[in-house]
């Protein structure tokens, strides 16, 4: 276990994760405060976030290859991160429902959906690399991905934008809500993987080469620039306030302790129960992608469509700081109770 802790906390991909999020963060903090970047600046960076570099990243984010029989071998994961993400937005909104009603959708959204990708996905990636099961492990952890990629750019963007649908509005809402830079490239992103068997010139990063750069680019922009305007929002406000904030606080360890917590005990009870079986790699994987630190994704929805920005920015710097204790020893926990599967 010891050698366990000290390869998660000496993993290059982990540590650069962390204090890439954190340094960035603090630069943006800076820039403001000392008003190297005026207030008006920040709506330029939050638009070239949110109409260039998103939907590229969304698009980028599936262009990957799409097995049917290992898609089908990890539907269990698959099946079950949907039910975590929905069933952690409902704890975390009735949690916080009687303390605060407002916060209450963000409170669910940030308890739910985490850094999947940025955080999860390497660290796994470094811990199982050239052991057996590192397939495994990659193939579980790119369907809960997926998964994750829905819940941020379709459920957060609907829940964060407060879209109201009715019987007069159906129509105008839903063009509104899918004729947007981000739907666009999301839904063209899930077009390319679910057809490339038998439409391969759409994987434009091998047909397009020269193309796919500028997309990749662009999508490589999408963490240092969020990262840098919760920074900008964070300068607007004293640094230290983020440490007062007992709401920011309650809802980092909501995401960071709890939830990775409730999803262990979940598993290990559906295995126990003999309803479903779970390995050492379905149950690693999975508690690992729910212990990731609150997207920033999320921040970069509430400074677009003005929902407390302060507090998202403040939770995701929290979360991102409890990140370099809280995902090891969410790894030692899976590793103690692992054998026993």
């Amino acid at each position: 276990m010891s050698s366990l802790l000290l390869q998660v906390f000496t993993d290059q991909n982990f540590c650069s994760a962390f204090l890439q999020t954190v340094i960035i963060i603090l630069l943006g903090f800076f820039f403001r405060r000392k008003n190297y970047i005026a207030k008006e600046a920040k709506s330029v960076v939050t638009t070239l976030v949110w109409k260039v570099s998103v939907p590229c990243f969304a698009f980028n984010a599936f262009m990957q290859d799409f097995d049917p029989a290992g898609f089908t071998s990890g539907i269990q994961e698959f099946l079950l991160s949907f039910f975590f993400f929905t069933g952690l937005i409902v704890i975390g909104w009735l949690l916080y429902l009687r303390k605060n009603p407002e916060r209450a959708v963000l409170a669910g959204l940030f308890m739910s959906i985490g850094q999947v990708t940025l955080f999860a996905m390497p660290l796994l990636q470094s811990v199982y690399s050239g052991k057996p099961g590192e397939d495994k492990v990659l193939l579980y952890i790119s369907l809960i991905s997926i998964v994750f990629r829905v819940f941020v750019y379709i459920v957060s963007f609907a829940l964060i934008s407060g879209e109201k649908i009715t019987r007069k509005t159906v129509g105008p809402t839903l063009k509104k809500v899918f004729l947007t830079p981000i739907m666009i490239g999301m839904v063209l992103g899930i077009l390319v993987f679910l057809l490339q068997m038998k439409v391969p010139v759409l994987r434009i990063d091998r047909s397009m080469p020269v193309l796919y750069r500028t997309v990749r680019s662009l999508s490589g922009l999408l963490s240092p620039l969020a990262m840098f305007l919760i920074g900008l929002s964070l300068g607007e406000s004293d640094f230290s306030d983020s440490f007062r904030d007992r709401d920011a606080w309650l809802v980092a360890v909501l995401r960071n302790v709890v939830a990775p917590v409730l999803v262990l005990c979940i598993c290990l009870g559906l295995h126990y129960c003999g309803i479903i079986r779970f390995t050492e790699y379905s149950l690693v994987t999975l508690v690992i992608a729910f212990s990731a630190p609150v997207s920033v994704t999320l921040s970069v929805f509430c400074m677009q469509f003005g929902r407390d920005e302060q507090f998202a920015s403040r939770t995701c710097l929290l979360s991102t700081l409890l990140t370099a204790a809280s995902m090891p020893a969410m790894f030692m926990l899976c590793y103690w109770v692992a054998p026993g599967l």
